[in-house]
């Protein structure tokens, strides 16, 4: 190879080692995805992810979304496809240096404050949370819940500052052998 291809060579694999474009396709079946880079579409290539073994996170792509493509010795086959960039149509969501968070398509968030350690999860949708062993809730403050329709738990029994068993409108009384007449309105409970 004489001196000038060898140097249009290196040239190249030096231009094509950290190039910026955007995601032109994205196939999450594989996992991969092509980039946009000027007027060149890459092959199908691997996104890069936070972890990848017994420990494994699932994020994909989207179209549009400005990435980097890594490859080494240059060759862009090879290439693998670093998440994101912030650009003009898709801007930084937070200015603040405190708060590190996602923020979803459509209106979900989670953030976290570190300033005033404060974790916000705004979920516009439904939350199921699906626990195999114990679940324990500790709060050093007030606890309030807030429900718009109704509240139900169902469990084999539920008890409440280790007080005493609670009577309802469905008991009968065993003075009378009426059902009692004092009970709450907005709490029910199962005999």
């Amino acid at each position: 190879m004489n001196q000038d291809r060898r140097i249009n060579e290196l040239e190249r694999r030096l231009n094509n080692l950290l190039m910026i474009g955007t995601v032109a396709e994205v196939d999450p079946e594989r996992a991969r995805c092509r980039v946009q880079v000027g007027e060149i579409t890459t092959a199908w290539l691997l996104w890069m992810t936070p972890s990848a073994s017994e420990d494994r996170t699932w994020w994909a792509p989207s179209v549009g979304e400005q990435v980097m493509v890594m490859s080494p010795s240059g060759e862009t086959a090879q290439g693998v496809v670093l998440p994101a960039i912030n650009q003009r149509a898709h801007p930084a969501p937070s200015s603040n240096p405190d708060v590190i968070g996602r923020w979803l398509p459509d209106g979900t968030r989670l953030e976290y404050d570190s300033e005033k350690s404060r974790l916000l999860i705004h979920c516009v949708g439904d939350i199921h949370l699906e626990v195999i062993g114990d679940l324990t809730a500790n709060v050093g403050g007030d606890m309030k819940a807030t429900v718009a329709g109704v509240a139900t738990v169902d469990a084999e029994s539920i008890h409440h500052n280790q007080g005493s068993s609670v009577v309802t409108t469905a008991h009968i009384c065993h003075f009378t052998g009426n059902p009692h007449g004092d009970g709450s309105s907005t709490v029910t409970a199962g005999k």
